[in-house]
């Protein structure tokens, strides 16, 4: 493939890629470079097993809270609603926790990703030589 038909090939495609708000390069590149690292996304899992351990520790609190609540409080309007929602609260607290879990895993996997696959393809892109290109354009 000859390289003015590979310049047109990239031009054409980033033209077809071109995210909205983002104004094309003047140089001619047809938009940003788009670069990615594991920094951000590692620090977001670490913030969702933050929360994770945080909610779990609440839901320990809420349940210790209400252990012996009954005793000594029968007929009280306010124990009788607070018994009725301490279900719903667990049942919350449990999603959250869940899920700030799940989120733990997944932001630390794409943190990965981003840190071992990227750099790769771009090693493979960087050792691809062109015919006709000086190295210095390479």
């Amino acid at each position: 493939m000859a390289w003015d038909e590979w310049e047109q090939l990239k031009s054409s495609a980033a033209q077809r890629m071109r995210i909205d708000h983002v104004p094309a390069d003047p140089g001619g590149g047809g938009g940003p470079d788009l670069k990615a690292s594991k920094g951000p996304w590692m620090k977001a899992s670490g913030v969702a097993e933050d929360l994770r351990t945080a909610t779990d520790s609440a839901l320990t609190d809420l349940k210790t809270a209400h252990e012996g609540g009954k005793a000594g409080t029968e007929g009280f309007a306010s124990t009788a609603a607070l018994c009725e929602i301490l279900p719903t609260w667990e049942k919350r607290l449990t999603s959250v926790r869940n899920e700030c879990g799940r989120l733990h895993g997944a932001l630390a996997q794409s943190g990965r990703d981003f840190g071992e696959i990227d750099p790769a393809v771009a090693g493979k892109v960087d050792g691809v030589r062109v015919p006709g290109k000086p190295d210095w354009a390479r």
